[in-house]
Formats: C-alpha cells, sequence, structure tokens
C-alpha cells in the first residue's frame, strides 16, 4: 500500500510542475512591434479542431502589423504549411481580437507570430 502511495504522490509532483507555456513563450515577433502588447491568448478545440483567439493592443501611434499563426502537433511539429502573413491596422490606444482555426484537427497547440508590416 506504501509503495502505491508513494507512485499517486510521485505522479502528483510530477504533473504540478509542467505548466502550460506562457504568452511570451508562445508569441514570435519580428521587426519592430514592441508597441504591440499581447493581453490575452485562448484556445479551444470545437468538433475535433482546435479554435485560438489573440487579443493584441497598441499602446503607441497607429500601427500596421501582420501576424499569422503557427500550428504544432502534440509532439510539437508542425503540421501544417506556412500561412500567409496577415495585416492588421491597429490605432493607438485600441484593442484587436484575432481568431484562427488550425487546418487540420492534428493541431493541438500554436504559436502566435507577429511581424512588422513592410
Amino acid at each position: 500500500m506504501k509503495k502505491y502511495l508513494t507512485i499517486i504522490l510521485t505522479t502528483l509532483a510530477l504533473a504540478a510542475c509542467s505548466s502550460n507555456p506562457s504568452m511570451k513563450e508562445m508569441t514570435v515577433r519580428m521587426g519592430d512591434t514592441d508597441s504591440i502588447q499581447i493581453t490575452d491568448m485562448r484556445s479551444i478545440t470545437r468538433n475535433g479542431v482546435l479554435t485560438a483567439q489573440v487579443t493584441i493592443q497598441n499602446d503607441s501611434k497607429s500601427n500596421l502589423v501582420a501576424y499569422r499563426f503557427k500550428w504544432l502537433g502534440q509532439n510539437g511539429m508542425t503540421v501544417a504549411d506556412e500561412e500567409a502573413w496577415k495585416p492588421v491596422t491597429i490605432g493607438k490606444g485600441q484593442t484587436t481580437v484575432i481568431m484562427g482555426i488550425a487546418p487540420t484537427p492534428d493541431a493541438t497547440d500554436f504559436r502566435f507570430e507577429l511581424n512588422q508590416y513592410k
């Protein structure tokens, strides 16, 4: 009995140590995007397909940026071709919600890529 209790407690301790990546770890920035803040990041699986929602806010002058999602499988590998960059204009003090739907049910995670639009 003591052996099983030890195994259960060890398993629970290891599960508590594992954590989900932070918004900062899930965001890839390119170019001058420092004035754009990621204020929220969520995901849900609907009908077997991952849907992501990212909220961004502009703290500076009106800004034109581009974004895309990188869809990852359970093993952390990319499961779809690279998406095209999508431009979005975000005014000073404005908040925008960006949605993405995985192109395949194999996607279990994502990274949000933000780039200075040229």
